[in-house]
């Protein structure tokens, strides 16, 4: 990898770790509505394993569960920088799964997505002891992480792709997806550039070929899906794309873009849970949530 992308690799990540902190800045993260469950090791890598789980309080009977795949360009963020995010969730009535998983230039593919499998694996064998109910499970994703989301439900729903990564079906029911300004249909030409190279390097591109293509295994069998993006996301033509690409295969899902002229939202909006627009879409994806869980 060249000095170049690992420079441009610390700048970009110094830069969104400003504004997330800036974002975030005097929210709760340890509200009375909500207990925590942090540092939890779910596999082997030590820090870069190691999750938080948020549950609203006072609940009756098993919590319908949130796994959520943080954004970062495979190279950026921490739980840490979702507890905002995840807290908002806690207290909508959901379990919120938030984790952290193996970055670039350290981890290319599929490390992150092993991660993942490893988590839900986890999920699945100790939910039980959180009171989080397996049976009403709901995978998201943003940016990053809404790759990861798709890959994931692909390998959940596809044999033949999942046995590409030697994942074993879990033990629990993934009801529903949401991939918020996710990259879905990834650059197979080799020529993929940015940062994004420190996780698909050079040598993936040449010899994953198979396991960057999810889009030639999902099918209908796969849970409801529903697609978010924003009028100024620099993903937006993925998400517009993805929406093409599920209707091509009769793949049920609903397709959303946020934002207008006078409102212009941009990457992970969503995020912010103090912005009007982002709770509205987030009041959006909360009754997504309760159809799929029904």
């Amino acid at each position: 990898m060249s000095d170049d992308v690992v420079t441009e690799i610390s700048k970009i990540s110094a830069e969104w770790k400003h504004n997330d902190d800036i974002r975030d800045a005097g929210l709760p993260t340890d509200p009375e509505d909500v207990k925590r469950y942090d540092n939890l090791t779910y596999g082997p890598y030590g820090d870069e394993n190691l999750l938080d789980i948020y549950v609203p309080k006072n609940v009756q009977g098993k919590i319908p569960v949130i796994i959520s795949c943080h954004g970062g360009g495979f190279f950026y963020g921490t739980k840490e920088t979702y507890q905002a995010y995840g807290i908002y969730w806690a207290q909508q009535g959901f379990a919120f799964v938030n984790f952290n998983y193996r970055l670039a230039p350290k981890t290319a593919f599929p490390g992150a997505l092993v991660d993942t499998d490893t988590v839900i694996q986890w999920v699945a064998a100790h939910g039980a002891d959180y009171n989080l109910d397996l049976d009403k499970v709901i995978l998201i994703g943003d940016s990053a992480g809404g790759t990861l989301a798709f890959q994931y439900i692909t390998a959940y729903t596809q044999s033949e792709y999942r046995n590409l990564f030697g994942f074993k079906k879990p033990n629990l029911n993934i009801v529903g997806v949401l991939m918020n300004c996710g990259v879905y249909l990834l650059d197979h030409s080799g020529n993929m550039s940015g940062g994004m190279t420190a996780y698909f390097t050079k040598e993936v591109q040449r010899d994953m070929q198979a396991e960057l293509s999810p889009e030639n295994y999902v099918d209908k069998t796969v849970p409801p899906l529903a697609i978010v993006t924003a009028n100024r996301d620099f993903a937006h033509d993925q998400g517009v794309r993805m929406d093409q690409f599920l209707i091509d295969h009769d793949i049920a899902h609903e397709f959303h873009i946020y934002g207008d002229d006078e409102n212009i939202r941009t990457h992970n909006f969503e995020l912010n849970v103090r912005d009007q627009v982002a709770m509205e879409c987030n009041a959006d994806e909360k009754a997504f949530f309760e159809r799929v869980i029904k």
